[in-house]
C-alpha cells in the first residue's frame, strides 16, 4: 500500500472539488456530441483545480479526465477523474451528482475517491486496504438477489442503447426487490460498495466514470464485471460494467447474459 501517504491529500482535494461544485452560483451549460451530454463552467473549473492539486501532490503522474483531449492511458501512474459525475443532475438540482479521483497504477486502479458534496460523503479506497465511508470501513450488502435493489444507467448518449437497457432493467425488475435510476454510476458504485445497493448496471460507460467506484467495490467485498463486450476487466477504453455484492453476483450475470 506505498500509496497510503496520498490519503490525506487526496481527501482534501476531494473536498475542496465539492466546495467549488456548492459555492459555483449560476453556471454555463454547452451540449457535447451524443444525445444529452452537457458540460457547464463547473465541470471545467473543478477538473483545473483537481488537474493542478493533483499533478502537485503527486509529481511526474499523469492526468485523464473528462473534459479534455486525453493520451492513452499508460502503465504511469495516472489520475482518471471526472470532475462532476452527474453534469445532468447537477444542471438540475437534482443533487446527486459526484467528484470521482481514481489513480491507477499499470492501468489498475490503486487509489480511489468518490465524493458526493451534497451530503458531505467521502468514500475512500486503497487497493489491499479496504474501503471506508468518512472513515469508517464499509462493506457491499448481503442480501439475495431475490431481495436485492438495483440501480442501473441507461447509457443516455447513445440512444441505440436505450431498448436494451430497459429490457434489462425491466428483467431486473421482475427478479428482484425494485431498481433505480440515480444519474451518477460513481455515486451507484459507491453505494453498491457501502451496502444501499446490491447491483449496479450500465451497458456503456467512460473509465472516469467507473475507475475509483470499481476499486471501491472490490475494497469493499463486491465483484466487479464487464460482461457487455469480451468479459476482460479494462480501464483503458469504455467498457460495460456489472457491481454487485457477493451474494447476487452470478444471478446478475446470469440474467444480463440471457438477455
Amino acid at each position: 500500500m506505498k500509496y497510503e501517504s496520498l490519503q490525506p491529500g487526496v481527501e482534501r482535494i476531494a473536498r475542496e472539488a465539492g466546495r467549488i461544485i456548492l459555492g459555483f452560483g449560476e453556471f454555463h451549460v454547452e451540449e457535447k456530441e451524443g444525445h444529452g451530454n452537457f458540460v457547464t463552467d463547473v465541470d471545467c473549473a473543478v477538473q483545473a483545480y483537481l488537474a493542478k492539486a493533483l499533478g502537485d501532490l503527486l509529481p511526474g503522474s499523469c492526468f485523464i479526465g473528462e473534459e479534455q483531449e486525453n493520451d492513452a492511458l499508460t502503465d504511469a501512474p495516472t489520475w482518471v477523474i471526472d470532475p462532476v459525475d452527474g453534469t445532468c443532475n447537477l444542471i438540475h438540482n437534482y443533487r446527486q451528482s459526484a467528484v470521482s479521483i481514481a489513480l491507477l497504477e499499470d492501468k489498475q486502479p490503486v487509489l480511489a475517491a468518490v465524493y458526493q458534496p451534497y451530503t458531505d460523503e467521502l468514500f475512500f479506497a486503497i487497493k489491499g486496504g479496504g474501503a471506508t465511508l468518512n472513515g469508517q470501513r464499509i462493506r457491499a450488502s448481503s442480501h439475495p438477489f431475490e431481495r436485492a435493489l438495483v440501480c442501473f444507467g441507461t447509457s443516455p448518449y447513445h440512444p441505440a442503447l436505450a431498448e436494451r437497457s430497459m429490457k434489462l432493467a425491466l428483467g431486473f425488475l421482475l427478479s428482484t426487490a425494485d431498481i433505480r435510476r440515480s444519474g451518477s454510476a460513481a455515486l451507484d458504485l459507491a453505494y453498491v460498495a457501502c451496502g444501499r445497493q446490491d447491483v449496479f448496471f450500465e451497458i456503456t460507460l467512460k473509465p472516469w466514470d467507473f475507475a475509483a467506484g470499481a476499486l471501491l467495490v472490490t475494497e469493499a467485498g463486491g465483484r466487479l464485471m464487464m460482461p457487455f463486450e469480451d468479459g476482460e476487466v479494462r480501464f483503458d477504453c469504455s467498457r460495460g460494467i456489472l457491481a454487485a455484492n457477493a451474494l447476487c453476483a452470478e444471478k446478475a450475470l446470469a440474467l444480463i447474459e440471457s438477455m
